[in-house]
């Protein structure tokens, strides 16, 4: 996937759709109950049933002192494959909820850090600095 543009995927192929992502990729959905929202792939599943599970940024709570994250999981519908609910579970102590199905999903690929790239900072110092 190339360029600065999002690139669209078919929200309507679960399959196709998993086999485009992988965790680490930034994505743009947005669902029937929400607005759009960046996320982060944070992990895919093939078999039997295709689905993403996304996370939003982490979260530093004050009464707990601790980094939590609220993840997303995206699965095909039980009455229809073509369609995937997404339920969005919360890094709180707030209960589960679904948050409708997935209407739009896009590749953010300036957002995304590719698995094989590390970027190196050099080690040396030179004398003038």
């Amino acid at each position: 996937m190339t360029g600065g543009v999002p690139n669209p995927l078919n929200p309507r192929d679960p399959s196709a759709l998993v086999d485009a992502l992988s965790p680490g990729d930034r994505v743009r959905i947005t669902t029937t109950k929400r607005p759009r929202t960046i996320l982060t792939v944070a992990d895919t599943t093939h078999s039997p049933y295709p689905g993403l599970v996304l996370a939003v940024a982490p979260i530093t709570t004050t009464a707990h002192e601790r980094t939590e994250h609220a993840h997303y999981h995206c699965t095909p519908s039980a009455s229809d494959s073509s369609t995937m609910t997404v339920t969005e579970i919360p890094a709180s102590d707030t209960p589960t909820q679904c948050i409708g199905t997935l209407t739009t999903i896009a590749y953010l690929q300036r957002l995304s850090t590719p698995a094989t790239e590390t970027t190196v900072a050099p080690a040396e110092v030179y004398v003038n600095e």
